[in-house]
């Protein structure tokens, strides 16, 4: 299968996933070695630490510097963000250069804790404005935080790791997969950690007979963005 990893830190210096050009191709390799043609560079991005403006900047100079080191044979990369949600961010200025390029798919982040119904109304929000919410490793949430946004349109991006470990949590993804609301996998890869795809081939025959719908989810996805 051409797989698609849709959630990694590659781009050097922008979060605390990876800090040289040098561990950011040494990731795309491990990746290549794992089956993953094309990789979505999803840095972190905290609407009440950063600016949208300043975010890209970071982001398009980090990924420069990575295309000017020799890139054949290695994955394809698209640029994106990890957004941490907040109440009020469908009325972020620029939102939309926070999605992943050329399409309007965004991923976002949920708190870990308890939250209220404004962090709802965004998502409605954006869903509302024609966005595509999709939940970064929607399995680390508790699953009743995780079917709040659910309900208004989001949708879901699980962790590979999830299909292989989260043995308590089985039943959840399952509910997910059967309501065909995951469209996609990641490594979350920080760092050179090889354990981040060591088991994204597992992960794909885990997912049985909703792979093919996950993988042409993703693929559509994929098919709007357009490489910077």
């Amino acid at each position: 299968m051409d797989i698609c990893d849709f959630h990694s830190h590659i781009m050097p210096g922008t979060d605390h996933g990876c800090v040289s050009v040098d561990e950011a191709i040494a990731q795309l390799r491990l990746a290549k070695r794992c089956g993953v043609t094309r990789v979505v560079s999803t840095s972190h991005f905290y609407p009440h630490k950063d600016s949208v403006r300043a975010f890209i900047d970071r982001r398009n100079s980090a990924y420069a510097a990575i295309v000017e080191r020799d890139m054949d044979g290695l994955p394809e990369i698209r640029l994106g963000a990890e957004v941490l949600l907040c109440a009020n961010m469908d009325e972020l200025p620029e939102l939309d250069k926070l999605c992943i390029s050329g399409t309007k798919t965004i991923l976002v982040e949920l708190p870990f804790n308890d939250f209220g119904n404004e962090y709802v109304r965004a998502v409605d929000g954006m869903v509302q404005q024609g966005y595509k919410v999709v939940l970064a490793h929607a399995e680390c949430y508790k699953p009743e935080n995780v079917e709040k946004v659910l309900a208004v349109g989001a949708l879901i991006q699980i962790n590979s790791s999830a299909l292989v470990s989260l043995f308590r949590k089985r039943r959840v993804l399952r509910s997910w997969m059967q309501r065909l609301k995951i469209i996609a996998l990641g490594s979350d890869i920080h760092g050179v950690d090889k354990r981040s795809y060591k088991n994204f081939r597992r992960s794909c025959r885990r997912l049985g007979e909703y792979a093919e719908y996950v993988k042409a989810k993703s693929d559509a996805i994929w098919a709007e963005s357009c490489r910077i």
